[in-house]
């Protein structure tokens, strides 16, 4: 297998992984959804036992989490690219 093959299967193997990324930890969407959501004070109980407070933690903790996935998937895929440029190029 030349450098060329190799550059550019390594380029497609992270384009294919990043897509994977992208694909599950999308970039987050606006809610679009009609109707307006019941206004609740940090300290009050929900029905799983966990308070207000610790449900929007939680739900931070997870947009963060899939904002720095979806980015990683977005540098994968260029980095992807980049490197099948390279072996065309080389």
């Amino acid at each position: 297998m030349t450098c060329q093959q190799l550059l550019n299967s390594i380029g497609l193997v992270l384009g294919m992984v990043g897509l994977l990324f992208i694909f599950k930890f999308g970039p987050p969407q606006p809610n679009l959804e009609p109707g307006v959501g019941l206004g609740l004070e940090d300290g009050t109980t929900m029905p799983d036992g966990r308070t207000v407070a610790e449900h929007d933690e939680d739900v931070v903790k997870l947009r963060a989490r899939h904002s720095r996935m979806s980015k990683a998937g977005l540098v994968l895929v260029f980095l992807g690219f980049a490197l099948q440029l390279l072996a065309t190029w080389s």
